[in-house]
């Protein structure tokens, strides 16, 4: 009761719980997530002893983590989250890697007065003492340093509300690590300097600055697009050509269904870079598989447009294509449910994912079922189309019978003779004498071929 009283009155006056001295060292990673390092000198001089640790964060977070070391592998973790009765819990943990960490009872944690939930319910603090802090099985840390590395995690979402030091957490939001100066964070007595009635500030006064990496905006970002690529555009692209033959419509949805993929992959690699992720998961492994195989898909659909081409019909190549594609579809959307398992999303992630894909795989066999069956049974119809011979005496009733027109008569040849006979009793006409009858005497007919007689010299004089 005398706690709770003397915790309070420290309290009362302030928006939030107490923050730390001057002399501590402090690094707020985000907004309002804060954590704050102190060393009693007498534990600085020896290297060992007690160092004091503060972690302050909103309850809209699941759970913050703080811990010693440059990574999560093998660190000296502390983790806070509420216990459901307007107090906190603060665990101790090894870090493993990319799995939970567990729960480490070697570790001499001891949660002190000022720790709780604040600010009506909307802070939780804790302030926490540990005894062995400079040596954990993943590795040591000098008391006296003037860059000891520190690390920091936080997840957002609904509160544990668990007193259970190896309480189930989930995958956290993002992370990041720093250094701090302890020589800076060094106070005379050892003992809780966290109760010191000053207000809140988010000044970081780490040696540097962290990375600020907070990847949610990436991951969201990867998800949705990779979601609509191998939910609705892969099978709507590919249902586009069974059912309007359009192959230049069909390569033109598909591309750009390509490029939207490697845009999301690139998301995906920059998250998993920042949150340390690696391909250390089964999300990774299997999404950069299929991304990788579906490179393929272009240079056999190629191969499957000029094979169709050449043959008017289905060669191999086009049934692997086909069916390669369908496989490294399934897989795409089986892959986007793991990934929302990796980033523990909410059940509302999942239901309406689950629906979506349920929906579009219904709709993509059906439409896929129908137009192959309509496709392959016109083609055996085609295939099996034999013509009736045609035989001479088809035309017989359906034609006339051609018959050559007699050659007519020319009509000169007709009035030839008569014509003859005319000219030759037609009287013949000389210049000069037309109108003349035959009996006529005949006219003398000058002939222009007579040289005329040269007159004599003597007549020109």
């Amino acid at each position: 009761m005398m706690k709770s009283l003397l915790t309070y009155a420290a309290l009362s006056a302030i928006t939030y719980s107490s923050p730390a001295s001057a002399e501590s060292v402090q690094y707020c990673p985000i907004e309002n997530v804060c954590y704050q390092v102190a060393v009693p000198q007498a534990s600085a001089s020896t290297n060992g002893g007690n160092i004091y640790l503060q972690l302050r964060a909103p309850t809209s977070y699941s759970w913050v983590a703080f811990g010693t070391g440059d990574m999560m592998a093998e660190s000296n973790i502390f983790i806070l989250y509420t216990d459901g009765a307007n107090n906190v819990t603060i665990s101790a943990r090894q870090g493993t890697g990319h799995s939970m960490p567990q729960y480490n009872s070697i570790v001499q944690l001891e949660l002190l007065e000022g720790s709780g939930v604040f600010n009506d319910g909307a802070t939780m603090i804790a302030n926490v003492r540990c005894g062995n802090c400079g040596v954990w099985p993943g590795g040591t840390m000098s008391l006296s340093s003037d860059s000891a590395d520190w690390i920091a995690a936080w997840k957002e979402g609904d509160a544990i509300d668990s007193d259970d030091l190896n309480a189930a957490i989930r995958y956290h939001d993002a992370h990041d690590q720093w250094q701090f100066d302890l020589t800076q964070g060094t106070v005379a007595d050892d003992t809780n300097p966290f109760l010191t009635a000053t207000q809140f500030d988010n000044n970081n006064r780490g040696v540097g600055k962290g990375s600020f990496a907070d990847p949610k905006t990436l991951i969201l970002g990867h998800g949705i697009v990779m979601a609509i690529v191998m939910v609705i555009l892969y099978p709507v692209g590919s249902s586009l050509m069974p059912l309007l033959g359009k192959w230049v419509l069909h390569a033109s949805w598909q591309f750009l269904a390509f490029l939207l993929m490697w845009a999301g992959f690139g998301l995906g690699i920059v998250a998993t870079q920042r949150i340390q992720l690696d391909f250390n998961s089964n999300h990774t492994i299997l999404g950069t598989a299929v991304v990788c195989l579906m490179g393929l898909q272009p240079v056999l659909g190629w191969f499957h447009h000029r094979n169709f081409v050449k043959h008017q019909s289905r060669t191999i190549v086009s049934h692997i294509h086909i069916w390669y594609g369908r496989a490294l579809m399934i897989l795409g959307i089986i892959n986007g449910g793991l990934g929302l398992m990796l980033a523990c999303a909410s059940q509302t992630y999942i239901i309406v994912y689950s629906v979506l894909s349920g929906v579009s795989f219904i709709i993509y066999t059906g439409t896929v079922v129908f137009a192959d069956f309509v496709q392959e049974l016109y083609l055996k119809e085609l295939k099996a189309y034999k013509p009736t011979p045609i035989k001479d005496s088809d035309s017989v009733g359906q034609v006339q019978t051609f018959s050559a027109p007699k050659a007519p008569k020319s009509p000169e040849e007709t009035d030839l003779a008569s014509s003859l006979k005319e000219y030759e009793s037609m009287a013949v006409e000389v210049e000069g004498n037309e109108g003349a009858t035959a009996s006529s005497t005949p006219a003398v007919i000058e002939d222009w071929l007579v040289e005329e007689e040269e007159e004599e010299a003597g007549a020109h004089h």
